[in-house]
């Protein structure tokens, strides 16, 4: 059994990684919607904001995989079982490629019934129609740049995979200007953009890892290990599903309390949502390896270090987020191009949002580490309580009485409440490990 040590000293080889792709994926998100709203306004940032459930269901299926893969890699690496860890990642590839095709066409299918339900209507179905198109027919990129990525980080190549984040989010933000800035194609441009740096990032991605697959036997499917990983990857699935099914109720509710106007203000606050979660979700991400190792190893001193250390960069990031979101709710909504009347509405909702961060960096962190030690039932109750029962609780409770200022309370409401869960569950994990010392 390897020490603690040697686990603790290689946090932040895997965290830092990790958190640096997603930071600089943050900056991708920011740029993205200053490209979006500069050139089409209030209208374009709230057509992909309604869009964005169609986009976040391919992101979490593809994140499911290469999550449940990865920790499962993890845990036999940690067990010595190299014939198993060729194993887990050949199906965890193969299992990408039927998504891609499943997605794909379906989502590209059922995109003209599924849009009306999401809020495109009237003047926002053809601009949210022109974007989810495009993310339909390049379904492909988006699961393997998004699938790989986890895969390539349990297999320890962490410095590989940030070169590869960088590389996409860079060629992206150009691919942003050049279409959307230089070539006037509109909100189509930004999702042609997407999709070609994503293709960049994904294929180096593919050939490194099929580069490690020595046999072809580990191609053959046992539904064994498809299970397996779909077990381990469900909770990824559900807290990166949750952003999508949030941004779906608050839309609606937004929508219903403000308009197209009261839209176009939770679009910037989801833009600056979506610039934080990623980095906070990448410290979890990036240490689940570790964990898995550890777990897999019965190293249970190395589990619970890793998990307070892990925690509290978490917490500390997220933390330093709701500062800089505060410190600047005045000057964000003109980077977004919202208009000054939406302007006003964003400031005054963006404390609501802020104080919100810290709490949700102990939910999203604790889930990432339920899914490393191989603990579906805790992971997945974090992550199907809030978008299905906590959330929907306070969104459609509160505005009844507060009407759109509800709507933004919602969220640090749900925050608080899941925060209190987490802990519940992670006294009671903590007993269970203390049994199987």
């Amino acid at each position: 059994m390897r020490s603690a040590e040697n686990y603790e000293s290689q946090l932040w080889r895997y965290a830092l990684p990790s958190m640096f792709s997603q930071l600089l994926n943050s900056l991708f998100i920011i740029i993205d919607g200053y490209f979006v709203g500069q050139n089409l306004g209030d209208a374009g940032l709230a057509a992909i904001n309604v869009a964005w459930p169609i986009v976040a269901l391919i992101q979490a299926v593809s994140l499911a995989i290469g999550i449940g893969g990865a920790v499962r890699m993890s845990i036999d690496m940690g067990r010595g079982d190299i014939d198993a860890v060729h194993m887990e990642r050949a199906h965890a590839v193969l299992m990408l490629v039927a998504a891609a095709i499943i997605m794909g066409v379906g989502m590209y299918l059922a995109y003209p019934y599924l849009l009306p339900l999401l809020g495109a209507k009237d003047e926002l179905y053809p601009l949210t129609a022109d974007y989810i198109s495009v993310v339909c027919v390049c379904a492909a990129c988006q699961v393997f740049s998004t699938g790989l990525l986890p895969l390539l980080r349990g297999d320890g190549k962490t410095m590989t995979a940030m070169g590869l984040t960088v590389m996409g989010i860079t060629g992206n933000i150009i691919l942003d200007w050049f279409c959307i800035q230089h070539l006037h194609w509109g909100i189509k441009g930004a999702a042609i953009a997407t999709a070609v740096s994503q293709t960049a990032c994904a294929v180096p991605a593919l050939i490194l890892l099929l580069k490690g697959q020595k046999k072809i036997e580990h191609f053959r499917i046992e539904m064994r290990r498809v299970l397996g990983i779909l077990r381990n990857g469900i909770s990824a699935f559900g807290l990166s599903m949750s952003d999508s099914v949030l941004i779906m109720m608050t839309n609606l509710q937004a929508l219903k309390y403000g308009g197209t106007q009261g839209v176009a203000v939770y679009a910037v606050l989801s833009y600056v949502l979506g610039s934080v979660i990623p980095m906070v979700s990448g410290v979890g991400n990036g240490i689940q390896p570790l964990l898995g190792k550890a777990y897999g190893a019965g190293d249970w001193k190395a589990v619970g270090n890793l998990r307070r250390k892990g925690a509290l960069i978490a917490v500390s990031a997220s933390a330093m987020c709701s500062v800089g979101a505060f410190i600047f709710r005045a000057q964000l909504p003109m980077l977004f191009g919202a208009g000054p009347e939406a302007s006003a509405e964003i400031a005054s909702a963006m404390w609501t949002l802020a104080m919100a961060f810290p709490f949700m960096a102990i939910v999203r962190f604790s889930g990432s580490y339920f899914c490393a030690l191989g603990l579906p039932a805790d992971s997945s109750l974090l992550a199907y309580g809030e978008p299905l029962v906590v959330q929907p609780l306070f969104l459609f409770s509160l505005p009844l009485v507060l009407e759109l200022k509800g709507v933004w309370v919602s969220y640090p409401a749900a925050m608080i409440t899941m925060s209190v869960i987490t802990f519940v569950l992670l006294k009671i994990s903590r007993r269970r490990m203390v049994h199987e010392v």
